[in-house]
């Protein structure tokens, strides 16, 4: 087996150093955008390997070569772990035109010779392609059967986060319904419910649900202000389908008091179309709103047209 502390048995040649300015450039835009800290600062730091995270990215062959004594010298560190570390460091190497060209797919038959375990290669390169901002191929690898959900609440804020830019949310959604994974922060899950909101309004309810009773209120509050508040963000069909499902949901009598008491309270009433999601509830319900009660009819119609497949 390859002795994973000897540099050049690792790295091999690296003259000229492949890693370059405008790389290492890259890597720190990225980890801007994962809120200060890449997937690999957070390996390390659950490692207590925080002072070699500041060698990230290395600059030189010499700071390389400090990061790699860091990893091997680490006490209490797991040699799998020190290991994953390494590949990780090799598909740096492996993607820069410079690296290819010199010795191609280092991390791979490092990963063979050094015995690296096939989940965690798996596991690191979807954090890698994480950070390198390639969420669908990150996915690939992250929602392999073979993985413990680790960093799961980070990758859904990641994911979650990338997905706002352009409202399609299938990623953070696909992650969290293959995964399975239990969230543990405030954060990831807002953000996940935020996605549920905008893709499946009964889904939304249901993850609610299974949540304890103040935060099963909050999220509720939130799914009707999310639905409304993404009325001029969407088609107009599409707004008044999420809007159909959202006065249609089958409640209980706390629910129904949270969602008139949403509707009518100072966030809600500001929202286009609250005063009419109010009159399609009552009519979902079998209400039938006093004479005189009026409201933009045009939106409601169309609102049950849309959900009922166009028999209102």
């Amino acid at each position: 087996m390859l002795d994973y502390t000897q540099f050049h048995l690792v790295f091999g040649p690296l003259s000229p150093f492949p890693l370059d300015k405008p790389w290492a450039q890259s890597v720190e835009s990225h980890r801007r955008n994962l809120d200060g800290a890449l997937f690999l600062d957070r390996v390390l730091g659950a490692l207590n390997l925080s002072q070699a995270a500041k060698n990230y990215p290395p600059k030189n062959e010499s700071a390389l070569r400090q990061l790699h004594q860091q990893v091997c010298e680490a006490s209490n560190v797991a040699m799998h772990h020190k290991l994953s570390i390494l590949y990780y460091l090799l598909l740096d190497i492996d993607a820069h035109p410079k690296g290819r060209s010199q010795t191609p797919d280092r991390a791979e038959d490092f990963a063979a010779k050094a015995a690296v375990p096939q989940k965690y290669s798996i596991f690191m390169k979807g954090l890698w392609l994480m950070d390198s901002a390639e969420f669908d191929l990150a996915l690939e690898y992250l929602t392999h059967p073979s993985l413990v959900p680790d960093f799961a609440d980070d990758i859904v804020v990641a994911l979650a986060r990338h997905s706002t830019k352009d409202g399609d949310y299938s990623l953070p959604l696909a992650y969290y319904h293959t995964v399975q994974p239990v969230l543990k922060t405030s954060l990831a899950q807002e953000l996940l419910f935020d996605a549920l909101a905008r893709a499946s309004v009964p889904e939304a309810l249901a993850f609610a649900r299974a949540r304890p009773e103040f935060t099963r209120q909050q999220l509720f509050r939130r799914l009707v202000l999310i639905v409304l508040g993404s009325q001029g963000q969407q088609e107009g069909k599409e707004a008044a389908t999420h809007a159909f499902e959202l006065a249609s949901l089958p409640l209980d009598e706390d629910e129904e008091r949270w969602f008139t008491e949403t509707l009518t309270g100072a966030d809600g009433k500001r929202l286009k179309g609250a005063k009419d999601t109010l009159l399609m509830r009552r009519i979902a319900r079998g209400d039938v709103p006093p004479t005189g009660e009026k409201g933009d009819w045009a939106v409601v119609l169309e609102g049950f047209r849309a959900g009922s497949g166009g028999r209102a």
